[in-house]
């Protein structure tokens, strides 16, 4: 069992909302974790003089506070003011915070494009659709020469983001617009597979067979279907289901409404959490 940490400072009432991952912060330690486990995200535009003031009205860290201030007075860098923060608080080891320290030093050497496409997948796999978007949107709307492989790169990426918004038709189009210009085989089958959840066998059938590209790739995209469907056998998912399925022949009607309710109201704030 690990040793307890003794917090530093207070919890505070208002949070904090760090852009650059997307996570409101209540306490100094909990930002000290965001910075050493995001640090590939993090640059000096992530620590400017809001969270300063943060750190000393709402956590009552006023000497922290002061001595952070006059980093960014005189221009420090991101390794430097979070290497400042780290060290003061004692909640990272010696080699957490160096190691910190150097991806945030060889941040500072990545361009605005490479850090917002990192960011964008960051976001995108820990289910921040909303920003995610925006970061990609902000690197087609200002980066207007790009390779056709980096743009089918985040036309794909939208393309997963439209379907886990069950938005198949519209994540179709970005996938098969990844696949024109970057050629990748992934792309094409993520086509497929949006495209079989919109039609119906019948039109999916002859969608592949009037396709000579697909016809191969869909016997794949069968493939790892039938894959999929083992995978969902043995789910926690499948087992509620199951369960649901005992209260109804079992005659419980109560219980099982009541499991339903349940289940679609996780469903529905998981929802909510992608498209707010």
């Amino acid at each position: 069992m690990s040793d307890p940490i003794l917090c530093t400072g207070r919890y505070a009432l208002k949070p904090y909302y760090l852009e650059k991952i997307g996570r409101r912060i209540y306490s100094i330690e909990e930002l000290c974790y965001c910075i050493t486990q995001n640090a590939f995200l993090m640059d000096s535009d992530s620590f400017e003089m809001g969270l300063v003031d943060w750190i000393g009205d709402e956590l009552g860290l006023t000497r922290l506070s002061d001595e952070l201030r006059k980093m960014l007075v005189h221009n420090c860098s991101a390794a430097s003011f979070a290497g400042l923060l780290l060290e003061y608080v004692g909640y990272s080891s010696k080699e957490e915070v160096d190691y910190t320290e150097e991806i945030l030093k060889n941040n500072a050497d990545m361009d605005v494009f490479d850090k917002r496409m990192a960011r964008a997948d960051f976001l995108m796999k820990q289910g921040h659709i909303r920003q995610a978007f925006a970061e990609l949107g902000y690197l087609t709307k200002h980066v207007t020469e790009m390779d056709k492989n980096v743009r089918a790169r985040i036309l794909h990426n939208q393309g997963v983001m439209f379907a886990q918004l069950f938005m198949y038709d519209r994540a179709a189009e970005f996938f098969y617009q990844a696949w024109e210009d970057g050629g990748n085989e992934e792309s094409y089958l993520e086509f497929l597979a949006a495209k079989r959840m919109t039609m119906s066998e019948k039109d999916y059938v002859a969608f592949v067979g009037s396709h000579k590209e697909a016809h191969n790739l869909s016997l794949k995209l069968e493939h790892r279907m039938d894959e999929a469907g083992d995978l969902y056998d043995a789910s926690s998912s499948n087992f509620k289901i199951r369960s649901l399925e005992l209260y109804r022949t079992g005659a419980k009607m109560s219980e099982y409404y009541e499991e339903i309710d349940r289940i679609t109201g996780e469903m529905k704030e998981e929802y909510r959490g992608l498209v707010e």
